[in-house]
C-alpha cells in the first residue's frame, strides 16, 4: 500500500499541469480531427515530462505518440481530447450558461478524461524509473472519438501492434 500511496503522490504533485491541460482544452473545445492547440498542449508537457513525441502519427494531423522507457511490457494510455458542437458552457457552472452561443463545448468530458490519463502516463514512468524496471509508457493522443474515427484509423495504421496492454 505504501508504494501506491508513493506514486499517488507523484500525481498529486502534478496536480497544477494536470489541472491546466484539463482547462486549457475545455477552453478550446475543439472539433473531431481539429484538435490542433489540445495536440500541441500534449506534446509540450509530454516533452517537459522526458517523454518522446511524435506528432502526427498514422496520417492524422492531430494525432500523437509518447513514449518513455523501452522493452517490454509495453503498457498504452489512451487521451481523447475533442468536443461536442453546440454545447459550449461556462466552467463551475451547474446549469446550462453557453460560454459562446451555440459553440462548442466538452459535453463528454475529453478534456479531464485526456488529463487523467496523462497523470497516470506520468506516474507510471516515475514508477518506472525510479525502480530502474525495462518497459515502455506509451501515451497516445485519439483524435476524432466523438465520430469514431481516430483509434479506428491509428488501429488500422498499426500504432497499437507492439502494445502489451492498454
Amino acid at each position: 500500500m505504501a508504494e501506491k500511496q508513493k506514486y499517488l503522490k507523484v500525481i498529486d504533485e502534478k496536480a497544477n499541469i494536470i489541472t491546466d491541460v484539463s482547462d486549457k482544452i475545455w477552453e478550446y473545445a475543439e472539433l473531431s480531427l481539429l484538435e490542433f492547440k489540445s495536440c500541441e498542449l500534449y506534446c509540450k508537457v509530454l516533452k517537459e515530462e522526458g517523454f518522446e513525441v511524435e506528432s502526427p502519427v498514422c496520417g492524422i494531423d492531430t494525432a500523437f505518440k509518447a513514449t518513455y522507457g523501452s522493452g517490454k511490457p509495453v503498457i498504452g494510455i489512451l487521451a481523447e481530447y475533442d468536443a461536442l458542437s453546440g454545447v459550449s458552457q461556462e466552467a463551475g457552472v451547474a446549469y446550462r450558461k453557453e460560454l459562446v452561443r451555440g459553440g462548442n463545448g466538452h459535453g463528454c468530458g475529453h478534456n479531464n478524461l485526456g488529463a487523467g490519463a496523462f497523470g497516470a502516463a506520468v506516474a507510471l514512468a516515475e514508477y518506472l524509473r525510479e525502480n530502474d524496471l525495462p518497459g515502455t509508457v506509451r501515451f497516445y493522443g485519439c483524435p476524432g472519438e466523438e465520430d469514431g474515427s481516430g483509434k479506428a484509423f491509428m488501429a488500422e495504421a498499426g500504432c497499437f501492434a507492439d502494445v502489451d496492454a492498454c
